[in-house]
């Protein structure tokens, strides 16, 4: 079995899975948690590093840049940290940050991609023991937002803000990479609703379950109840099962 992404390229066989060192068999196991769960790999690294939770003494000068630009684009926003602050928090020169970010823009695409693997490594790891079908794994979605939603440092959706934030020609691929996420989110959703109503309903469904994920962080964030998730669970459940 082989793993290829922009990343990587780890290639596990899996009748001398025994011989493998721990870290290849973990990240065996976390691949095939991913294929159970129906998820795209391309839209995951491998082995996904939470830079959040590692110590920036620790890490390699691009890494450090793209630690801070996580948390200060994270809590303020993208268009008010400047490059100037990421340099000075993260303790790289400026050439070191040119030489791995030639612009601003190249770090934000870098910052929705951090996002992007969270957010669907996030989704695996609760799909991985769920079983039921697809109705199950379409409320496990709302566990996996429950669990962000809950972690200290949420400060709502980044891709929803990304809606707002890329509108001009210049951050035009910025948001394109915005709507793929959208797009990916969207296809796993309706690849299981397919399954379970004719087409009329299953697009209405999509929708209605769209609104409710997305909703959840929105309102989360913007009214500070960290309970919506299981709120708009239920909410889904039962829309599921009428």
């Amino acid at each position: 079995m082989c793993v290829f992404n922009k990343y990587s390229s780890v290639c596990f066989f899996t009748p001398q899975r025994e011989h493998l060192p721990v870290g290849l068999k973990n990240r065996l196991k976390f691949a095939v948690q991913l294929e159970k769960a129906g998820i795209n790999m391309s839209n995951v690294t491998v082995g996904f590093r939470d830079l959040r939770a590692e110590k920036i003494e620790t890490l390699k000068p691009r890494e450090r840049i793209l630690k801070t630009a996580i948390a200060l684009f994270n809590a303020y926003g993208v268009n008010v940290i400047g490059v100037d602050r990421i340099i000075a928090e993260s303790g790289v020169s400026k050439r070191s940050f040119y030489d791995y970010y030639p612009s601003k823009a190249d770090l934000i695409a870098a910052y929705l991609d951090f996002w992007e693997e969270f957010r669907f490594t996030n989704m695996a790891s609760h799909l991985a023991g769920v079983k039921g079908g697809p109705v199950a794994e379409i409320l496990a979605i709302f566990d996996a937002v429950d669990d962000w939603i809950n972690q200290e440092d949420f400060r709502g959706c980044t891709f929803t803000r990304g809606l707002s934030d890329f509108n001009t020609d210049d951050s035009k691929p910025l948001r394109i990479k915005v709507d793929q996420h959208f797009e990916k989110f969207s296809a796993f959703i309706k690849d299981r609703l397919v399954k379970l109503a004719p087409p009329k309903k299953a697009k209405i469904l999509l929708l209605q379950l769209m609104s409710l994920v997305v909703g959840a962080m929105v309102v989360a964030h913007g009214t500070g109840e960290k309970g919506v998730a299981k709120l708009n669970k239920k909410i889904a459940s039962d829309l599921l099962a009428a």
